[in-house]
């Protein structure tokens, strides 16, 4: 496999939920905590050749990372498209707290709010996304009792719409991942042996109060899988379990096709979507220290080892049309790297 690093920089991430890094809605942007302090961006040029330096971003006193008290500071934080908007979700002084920090002009602007001001319950926050206009804020949230996506208006925090659903079983890992074209959001719940579970939230005709969950086939659950992508016609997406791809109808995830991984290889459920290509990163089976990678066709159906050098480290995301972002697996901070994986004669 032909690679090309782009970037090498270091990322901090404390007791951030994975992942350690943020893509913006189109995948040339990404933020990460350059130190306990400070958030800074990386933006990718038009070509996809070159990688250079954005805004960089203050973090609250209350949400250092990370914090001199456990129980506080930051856990997530997501970038808007333009690279000028961060949000941040984490537990402040008063409780849990969303946080958005525009630069506009050279003038930086704070906008905060306590999480028990948008809705009722003893809900806490566990993820966050822009909705891909850059205009509101996916929040991923629960309680004892209780799932709820939350719809924001990134400027006001004003709250458009909840989507409520059943309670994941604890601990659960949350994900959320912008649809491209359509206003809505899937949401995976990694569950432990419990498997992972698979909402969807959206809205349609044009008002976002509107947002509701839409029943799918993975609402009550399924074998623990990772995100690979949504596929290139976007009618799809693709989830990675520990030996086989599956293909989803999106929005309502039934089950399309499964493809078993090459049988010495086992997933990191983690993959990517690189134009006409899908890979899935893995290691092989009886050594968990040599990585393995697959590569199919945009059908998913048809696909095959990749021979070495392979991208190295836990795969956070696309990056523009045929980049990868990684990041090293111990470390604080971790080192992240940005390569391009072009196809064979480019």
């Amino acid at each position: 496999m032909h690679i090309v690093e782009l970037d090498v920089f270091a990322a901090a991430h404390g007791a951030l939920a994975w992942p350690w890094i943020a893509l913006d809605a189109t995948h040339t942007r990404l933020a990460f905590a350059e130190s306990g302090t400070t958030i800074a961006t990386r933006v990718l040029d038009g070509k996809g050749t070159t990688v250079t330096p954005g805004p960089s971003f203050t973090l609250p006193e209350d949400l250092l990372l990370p914090a001199t008290d456990p129980e506080k500071g930051l856990r997530a934080f997501a970038l808007d498209s333009a690279g000028t908007q961060l949000a941040l979700l984490g537990t402040g002084a008063e409780g849990g707290v969303v946080v958005t920090l525009q630069v506009a002009a050279g003038d930086a602007q704070t906008k905060r709010t306590r999480l028990a001001d948008l809705a009722t319950g003893d809900l806490v926050a566990r993820a966050l996304a822009f909705d891909r206009t850059g205009t509101h804020l996916w929040i991923s949230a629960d309680s004892a009792t209780e799932s709820a996506i939350l719809l924001v208006d990134a400027s006001s925090h004003e709250l458009l719409g909840i989507a409520r659903g059943a309670v994941f079983p604890p601990p659960a890992v949350h994900e959320l991942h912008v649809h491209p074209t359509d206003d809505a959001v899937l949401l995976l719940a990694s569950c432990g042996q419990d498997g992972t579970f698979a909402r969807v939230a959206g809205w349609s005709g044009g008002d976002p109060r509107s947002v509701a969950l839409l029943p799918t086939a993975l609402d009550e659950g399924a074998e623990p899988a990772g995100f690979v992508g949504f596929s290139t016609d976007l009618a799809h997406v693709h989830l990675v379990e520990a030996e086989a791809l599956r293909t989803h109808a999106w929005p309502g995830l039934m089950e399309l096709a499964s493809v078993p991984l090459d049988p010495e290889m086992v997933s990191s459920y983690a993959g990517v979507v690189l134009d006409h290509r899908i890979l899935v990163d893995g290691a092989v089976e009886d050594d968990a220290s040599d990585d393995a990678v697959m590569i199919f066709d945009r059908t998913g159906l048809r696909g095959s080892r990749v021979k070495p050098p392979v991208p190295s480290g836990m795969w956070v995301g696309r990056f523009g049309r045929d980049g990868l972002v990684t990041v090293e697996s111990k470390g604080e901070p971790v080192t992240a790297r940005i390569v391009r994986l072009p196809p064979p004669g480019n």
